[in-house]
């Protein structure tokens, strides 16, 4: 700095000399692999370099910033370490903009790459001095106001080391300046202002967690309505343990049958029962390599482990109490949080002799003193092995830090901060960012921690058995998602709340602020079951610029707060109520009133689209017109589509039109065209008599729910496939010629129609177990005084499908097959005939060209071109309404949705016309067969 160079110290003369020449002094040095230096005058805000290999001491060049300080792309305030890659890119800690500034090769505008600023979302910075990538090109950044360490990831920016504000603890830098890595990874760390030189050792394990620590931002959101993952009949009675693993295994504790349920992967059922020598177990935790730890203390007094390779259980910990949490650290270290002595205790799993367990923190009286616990649940221990403990007797979380005895209060009563009320909290975990969730048990719902301190994050509704509800939540855990899976212990079962992805990512900017106040005259409505009579107020919004809206309410009372489109009517809550604001590609639905509801899934059934036109205990004749037009033409359509079944049953029911196995399929096909017309008028029916009449048997409706659906498609698709093995058949002829063998053209045809109905029914066969009848009862009408409850509540019921993302993408693939496999089929062969026909013809008539043979036989088979064009167009709509958002209100494009529904059964009607009424052939067949049908029933 006072001598205006940089300096070299040779090793092989141990002697210094000078190779640059600087203002300044450099705050930051960097030799890259072309043998450039580099210098960061942060006096002169500037970054220069110079070649060692030159010879002469020429000047050196600014390789970004300019003379003054800045806070634009091409200026720095104070630049400080820097790190040039293989690129020739040069980073640049800009310490006073609190940032690190990126300039590609000969580039003198920077991109921020983190804090303040950056494009995209990174990591706050204050002060950052020094800089670090990896191979992977991974960032490491002194960030040296804030007194810590902090990297990047694929899961973007965390913290490293020096995660707990400035001090002198070991786990604590003040002002550090540089850092560097040696080759074991380990870190060392010029710690400033504590005028020392700290290493931190790399866990070569770090990234072996077992369980599920997302990287969420601090407004990250979940669904408000959850879904049953597991109901009593798999988890039995009062579920408590629940761990998913990072490979998305899924494990509950079944305390009924003394059993350990697990779900591997996707799958929506269990995959695998533990059953062991263990009573009401409590909780549950599972290591990387599958190993299963569970609470056996209520009777047995220990904790036991399942090895997973040899499928035996030990005994690993003996304790005096149930362990209402269990944990493992990165050391092996197992914790159990002993319910009934207010202390949590720990043994290292590596000691092979059972000694006494230690305290790692509470005593044996229950308190509320700092070192005191009382009734301990949940527990989590992060990678600084800092102990978490949920303090339900005491209603905070408490952080026993490495070592110490002592805890802090980080949620809850007393802590010093102002944090959340919680009552009996049980569960909690941390995620990437050592944001706190936590399972706020007597409260019925899950709070977490962000940037602007605690909120609620599902069951913010109360008590209750909704879907938006929980009823003393005991534990919970991430999915590698980032989903929360509950266990719902009062009601007996699995919530799944599933994670808004795009809650995060999104800046926050306060549109507006508003405050109210509630009074005894303010209005009051029946807001569900459990609560009839709520005071409420309303606040309408206009939206004019779409994107992410976020609102957030502050309030010292019990409040609750939902989303209507267009409006709010207070006699009926769940009219136009939004499930979230996901936008207008928004798949799920409520059906039902406040008492009762379900959540509807993607695809339009005729059961959507007649819902809200049907009147109930109404004949047919005051039903509207929409209702009694659909009527009259389901009936010509089924008259017209068994005329076009009988007219082709009988051109291919004689034996000469069944020589080959074209006419076989056809004859199949005119039974099954008539088959799935009259399932058509079937399930019209159904839909519109079952409405109609409201007190209709459930085990009929449920039956029909079930059944009706998949047998119409059955018949629906195999119809189509028959039309698609005809043309097969026919290009098989072509190919063929003379040698064409008609006994097994019959024999294939014949195992075909057999076993072609089972293999198209084992397609649709997911739909039985996923088509299922919600009945609901209207909550009573307290507005008319005149008359009881029993006048004014009304039974509904809706047939619902609803599929699970796996088996919708599933549905969708087989949806696609049917309709659009049949078409692709008939044109290739088409395709085939045409081609193989020209080619044949110009080989024995050399007196035309192939290109005008072609020609001719596209003049001549195009019926065979034009038949499955047709089918397909009139398959298209079925497809699109199949795929169409359940939310889609039919009531406002009644006849584009009932048109749409009627044209995609037309295909029935046409087999007569596209296959018999082009061909000499079958036209021959069907009057010869015409006459003697005749004859036979001539009096």
């Amino acid at each position: 700095m006072n001598n205006g160079r940089v300096q070299k110290w040779i090793v092989e003369t141990n002697t210094f000399v000078t190779v640059m020449n600087v203002s300044l002094g450099c705050n930051g040095l960097f030799v890259d692999f072309n043998d450039t230096l580099y210098c960061s005058m942060s006096g002169s805000n500037q970054v220069v370099k110079r070649s060692l290999n030159d010879s002469v001491f020429a000047s050196n060049c600014v390789v970004a910033g300019t003379d003054d300080s800045g806070s634009a792309l091409d200026k720095f305030n104070n630049p400080e370490g820097i790190f040039v890659d293989v690129n020739l890119d040069v980073y640049v800690a800009d310490s006073y903009n609190d940032r690190v500034q990126m300039f590609q090769l000969e580039e003198l505008n920077g991109i921020t790459v983190a804090g303040s600023e950056s494009l995209n979302p990174t990591i706050t910075l204050h002060r950052p001095s020094g800089i670090i990538l990896d191979a992977e090109k991974y960032l490491f950044i002194l960030d040296s106001g804030n007194g810590r360490i902090v990297g990047s990831s694929v899961n973007g920016f965390r913290c490293l080391v020096g995660c707990y504000g400035e001090g002198s603890q070991s786990n604590q830098l003040k002002n550090p300046y540089s850092l560097t890595f040696d080759r074991y990874g380990n870190m060392f760390v010029a710690d400033y202002s504590n005028h020392r030189i700290q290493k931190f050792l790399l866990m070569k394990d770090s990234f072996a967690l077992s369980f599920n620590q997302p990287n969420f931002c601090s407004e990250a959101s979940w669904y408000f309505n959850g879904t049953t993952f597991a109901d009593q009949s798999i988890v039995g009675q009062s579920p408590q343990a629940i761990f998913v693993s990072t490979n998305n295994t899924i494990y509950v504790a079944n305390q009924q049958n003394n059993t350990i349920v697990i779900w591997q992967g996707d799958s929506v059922n269990p995959t695998k029962i533990i059953s062991g020598n263990f009573t009401w177990p409590t909780t549950l935790f599972v290591t990387s390599n599958g190993d299963i730890y569970i609470d056996d203390g209520e009777k047995n007094g220990r904790v036991q482990k399942w090895n997973a390779e040899t499928n035996n259980f030990v005994t690993v910990m003996n304790v005096n109490s149930p362990c209402y949490g269990l944990f493992v650290d990165i050391n092996d270290t197992l914790y159990c949080s002993m319910y009934d002595n207010h202390q949590v205790v720990k043994r290292s799993l590596n000691d092979s002799v059972f000694a006494s367990n230690r305290v790692a923190a509470g005593t044996v009286t229950q308190g509320s003193a700092s070192n005191q616990l009382d009734s301990p649940g949940g527990i989590f221990v992060d990678v600084n092995l800092d102990l978490y403990v949920t303090d339900c007797g005491n209603d905070r979380v408490q952080l026993f830090q490495s070592g110490e005895l002592n805890g802090v209060t980080v949620a809850g009563s007393e802590s010093l901060n102002p944090t959340i009320e919680l009552w009996c909290p049980n569960g909690i975990v941390l995620d990437a960012e050592k944001y706190l969730f936590v399972v706020d048990s007597n409260n019925h719902r899950i709070v977490g921690s962000g940037s602007s301190g605690f909120r609620c994050l599902v069951g913010c509704y109360g008590e209750g058995s909704q879907s938006s509800q929980l009823n003393e939540p005991f534990s919970f855990s991430f999915d590698r998602f980032g989903n929360i899976f509950v266990t719902d212990e009062s009601n007996h079962r699995i919530q799944q709340f599933n994670y808004i992805k795009k809650s995060c990512g999104t800046p926050v900017k306060i549109q507006l602020k508003y405050s109210s106040k509630l009074i005894d005259d303010s209005p009051i409505y029946y807001r569900d079951c459990q609560i009839p009579q709520c005071h409420y107020e309303t606040l309408q919004i206009h939206i004019n610029t779409p994107g992410l809206y976020v609102l957030w309410s502050e309030n010292n009372i019990n409040a609750y707060g939902y989303i209507y489109k267009n409006d709010f009517n207070p006699l009926k809550p769940s009219e136009n109520l939004l499930l979230s604001h996901d936008g207008p590609e928004e798949s799920s639905c409520v059906i039902g009133d406040q008492c009762n509801f379900y959540i509807k899934g993607i695809g339009l059934t005729l059961d959507d689209i007649l819902h809200d036109e049907l009147q109930p205990n109404t004949v047919l004749n005051n039903q509207p017109f929409s209702i009694k037009l659909s009527a009259g033409l389901t009936i010509i359509m089924f008259i017209a589509g068994s005329i076009n079944s009988i007219l082709s049953f009988i051109t291919f029911q004689s034996k000469d039109s069944q020589q080959v196995g074209c006419g076989m399929y056809l004859f199949a096909s005119s039974i099954t065209s008539f088959l799935a017309i009259t399932m058509f008028i079937i399930k019209f029916w159904f839909v519109v008599l079952t409405h109609i009449n409201v007190s209709t048997s459930l085990s009929v409706l449920r039956g029909g729910c079930a059944s009706i659906e998949p047998i119409l498609k059955l018949f629906l698709y195999l119809d189509g496939w028959l039309n698609a093995c005809v043309a097969v058949e026919r290009a098989v002829l072509i190919f063929k010629g003379v040698k064409f063998d008609k006994k097994k053209s019959k024999s294939i045809a014949r195992r075909t129609i057999l076993i072609l109905p089972f293999c198209i029914f084992g397609t649709l066969i997911h739909e039985l177990a996923f088509r299922r009848l919600f009945e609901y009862e209207t909550a009573p009408d307290t507005t008319d005084m005149s008359k009881t409850n029993e006048d004014t509540i009304k039974r509904y019921v809706s047939c619902i499908t609803y599929y699970s993302p796996s088996v919708q993408d599933y549905n969708t693939a087989i949806l696609f097959f049917h309709l659009v496999g049949p078409f692709i089929v008939n044109l290739l062969s088409a395709l085939f005939i045409i081609f193989v026909s020209a080619q044949q013809r110009s080989t024995a008539r050399t007196n035309q060209s192939f290109k005008e043979h072609v020609q001719q036989q596209f003049s001549k088979n195009k019926q065979l071109i034009i038949s499955p064009i047709v089918l397909l167009v009139l398959s298209i709509p079925r497809l699109i309404i199949a795929l169409l958002p359940g939310c889609v209100k039919t009531s406002k494009n009644l006849w584009l949705y009932l048109g749409a529904y009627f044209i995609s059964f037309t295909s029935s009607m046409l087999i007569f016309l596209i296959f018999v009424f082009p061909s000499e052939l079958y036209m021959k067949a069907f009057k010869q067969s015409f006459i003697r049908f005749r004859k036979r029933t001539a009096p």
